[in-house]
This record gives structure tokens, sequence and C-alpha cells, in this order.
């Protein structure tokens, strides 16, 4: 279900359909927010108030959609000094990305829309980089796993940034009767994330089934929980099933505004459920993602 153009694009241009929704209000503190969000030491921080290298993608995003003023220097300077091939697969693909964001930041402003994010054609360097992936130890895995759907999917997603082809799967395994899958091989619970990662990753007429599925799932106030046994709806479960039904030509039966609007925090950050009293960086991606997906 990739196409040619690459995901974080797709995925950032999303998230301004999203920011253009919001008030004027609210989207001059969400970018004030995202510039306090970064560190002394150039990247920004996470839930546990650390600089974190993983919510420092996120903020680069954020960034790009804001137009938050930071410093790009500190955070280049961090950057270089991280050890690459030390890096598990989630840590692995934010360096690569926060890599690209940055090349695309050198950018003259008044052009950088004529060039899609993060697209890099020529830099055989971060190539290589990306290749040496698939070669990590199974426990560098999410889950442990090289071949769940989570994993492919994080793989599938920087392949097609990177215009390179998508390696060989085969999500059989992680496949339930009724079309959802799992996030463990022959596990009997559907994930909502490991559902919506396969969509991304399937062929297009292997898609209704699993759509249908999906979309089955949503709960009477909008949201959509991560498994069956989560207590509530989550905001990164909610736009993540969307946005892969979106790209499935699938509408949602229930609008998540109300659900949305409960998760937004007056620092102009999204938490994850509307029982958290604080918002972060990723969950505020979702929530421009979420945005920008519905009507």
């Amino acid at each position: 279900m990739f196409d040619r153009q690459s995901f974080t694009h797709t995925f950032y241009q999303t998230c301004v359909r999203g920011f253009q929704r919001m008030s004027p209000e609210a989207r001059k503190q969400l970018s004030e927010t995202t510039a306090a969000m970064q560190g002394p030491c150039g990247f920004f921080y996470g839930r546990t108030e650390q600089e974190d290298l993983y919510y420092t993608f996120f903020g680069l995003l954020l960034t790009a959609v804001t137009g938050a003023k930071i410093c790009r220097k500190e955070c280049a300077a961090k950057l270089r000094s991280v050890d690459f091939a030390s890096l598990d697969l989630v840590h692995a693909c934010a360096w690569l990305r926060v890599v690209t964001l940055m090349s695309w930041f050198t950018l003259p402003r008044s052009v950088r829309f004529l060039f899609p994010l993060v697209r890099i054609w020529d830099n055989f360097i971060l190539s290589r980089k990306l290749q040496s992936l698939s070669n990590l130890p199974q426990h560098a895995y999410p889950q442990q796993d090289a071949e769940s759907p989570y994993s492919r999917f994080l793989l599938g997603t920087l392949y097609t940034d990177f215009s390179q082809a998508l390696p060989e799967f085969d999500l059989t395994a992680y496949r339930l009767s009724n079309g959802l899958y799992a996030n463990l091989k022959h596990h009997v619970e559907y994930g909502v994330n490991a559902t919506a990662a396969a969509l991304f990753l399937l062929p297009p007429d292997q898609c209704d089934e699993t759509a249908d599925a999906l979309r089955a799932l949503q709960e009477p106030e909008g949201s959509f929980k991560a498994a069956a046994s989560a207590p509530e709806g989550d905001l990164m479960s909610t736009a993540t099933a969307a946005f892969a039904l979106q790209r499935g030509g699938k509408v949602l039966s229930i609008s998540p505004k109300p659900f949305l609007r409960e998760c937004f925090r007056d620092d102009g950050l999204f938490a994850a459920t509307p029982h958290d009293p604080d918002g972060d960086l990723e969950y505020t991606a979702y929530g421009l993602l979420l945005m920008g997906v519905i009507s």
C-alpha cells in the first residue's frame, strides 16, 4: 500500500493540515511550547523531562509544522555525538529522520515547499546506514521480533523515505481470522497499531477485510483502544488507525473530534488520553495527524 511519496512527507503534510485547523491562538501557543521543549544540549525533552533522541524527531517535525524558533546548531552537534551502531531500530529510525530533517531545514524557507520532506536521493552514507538496519540483532527490534508488523512498518517507511525498494516480508503469522493483526506471532489478541501498520504494508487488494475490521473497533466516543484489554482509547491508536483507514479509502464511522478536544492542553500540546494531565511532543504530532485526517 506504500506509494512512491515519502511516508514522512505525507505524515508531515497531514500534520500541517491539522495545524491549520487550530485557532490562531492555539497555533501560536504550540509554536512557543515546541521551542521551549528543546533542551540546552540540543535535543528535545521527552516524558521524563530528559533530552531524548526519539522525542527529538517529533520536536523537529513540529518545528517544521509550526515554524518554531529552535537552536539548530546545538541539535546538529548533539546528533553528531550519537553512536549510530549502538542504536536499536526505533532510535536508529529516529536518528535517520532527524538527520534528514536537519538537512531540509538548511534549505531557504521560501523553497522548502518544493522539496519533499526528508527525501534524500544522493546520500550514500545514510543509505548504507539504512541498509545496515536489516542486520540488527533480534533484541534491537520492537518485541524483539524483526518480522512483526511494527518492525516491518518502521523499516518500510524509511525505505519509502529514501526511495528504495521495500524488503520482502510475510505477516501471515500475525494475522487473525477476522483480518486484524497481532503484535506477536500466533497471538490471539489484536493490536490496533499492528493492524494499522499492516494496512500500510499490504497490497491494496488485501486491505479491505482488515480495514473494515479495524474500523469496526472504534469506540462510541470516537477513539480506538490499543487492544481489547486496554482500559480506554488513546490518541496514538486513534490517529494511526484513522490515518491508515484514510489511506485505504475508508471513512471513520464516528467523529473523534470530541475525544480529540479532551486530549488538548492549555500549553498547545496533546495528551495521550483525556485523563492524562500532561501533553508531550509525540502525542501532539498524533493530535495534529488526527486533525489533518478528519474533516
